[in-house]
């Protein structure tokens, strides 16, 4: 009994490590616009120009053809930054249909951690480009992809694209903009049509955390075992 209530203390102790932050997570399945659902709607300028959007059977089809200075864009504030044993996550299903300037990106998302660190994405018909890297990668164009972001520290990501790691970088220090995601038609100068069907973000459990703590209970659990049997 006494060998299980050390293990349980250390446990104990493991687990509030990896629950010590506030795991949190926001999504936007398409099911109304993201001002309606607890998002700012921001343009270029005061009173930009905003796209031409419509929502069908979850899709957002953001049209913004129509000038080079439509900007449509999301955010939403809140404290994002994951705590021991999480990972900061950014999930979203996106195809753009047409960039039609000389800019080749126009949709896009920037991530702003709790102390001003921050990474910008833009995306094209068939590449994206990391803005603060200056990194290029193409990918499949003319249909939906799985885009995926993660980070641990806020310091440095993770960018996936169906499944697969396409990249891995830095954050870059801002000072300015602080516990803030940004996304939508976000270039100011460059024009396109894209659907959205979901955005999502949050703080998760990190998979590694949970496979270490159930390996370190197992193996005590059978060392305390055969001890029992000695």
């Amino acid at each position: 009994m006494k060998h299980w209530l050390i293990l349980m203390g250390i446990l104990g102790g493991a687990f509030a490590g990896v629950a010590r932050g506030e795991p949190y997570w926001v999504a936007w399945e398409g099911n109304d616009f993201p001002e309606n659902e607890g998002w700012e709607r921001y343009h270029y300028g005061a009173k930009g120009p905003s796209a031409d959007r419509s929502l069908t059977g979850g899709i957002m089809t953001l049209d913004g053809l129509a000038s080079i200075e439509i900007v449509d864009g999301y955010r939403l504030d809140r404290p994002l930054d994951p705590g021991p044993g999480e990972e900061f996550v950014v999930r979203w299903g996106l195809r753009v249909n047409e960039v039609a300037s000389d800019y080749p990106y126009d949709p896009g998302l920037a991530v702003y951690s709790d102390d001003a660190w921050h990474f910008v994405l833009v995306i094209g018909v068939d590449e994206v480009h990391s803005v603060l890297e200056q990194e290029e990668i193409g990918f499949e164009p003319g249909v939906f992809h799985a885009w995926e972001f993660r980070s641990r520290d806020m310091r440095s990501y993770t960018l996936l694209v169906d499944g697969s790691v396409i990249r891995t970088g830095s954050f870059l220090a801002s000072g300015a903009v602080e516990s803030r995601v940004d996304w939508g038609d976000v270039v100011a100068g460059a024009n396109s049509h894209s659907d959205w069907d979901y955005f999502r973000f949050g703080v998760v459990p990190e998979p590694a955390s949970w496979v270490s703590l159930l390996a370190l209970f197992c193996g005590t659990r059978v060392r305390h075992t055969e001890r029992n049997k000695q």
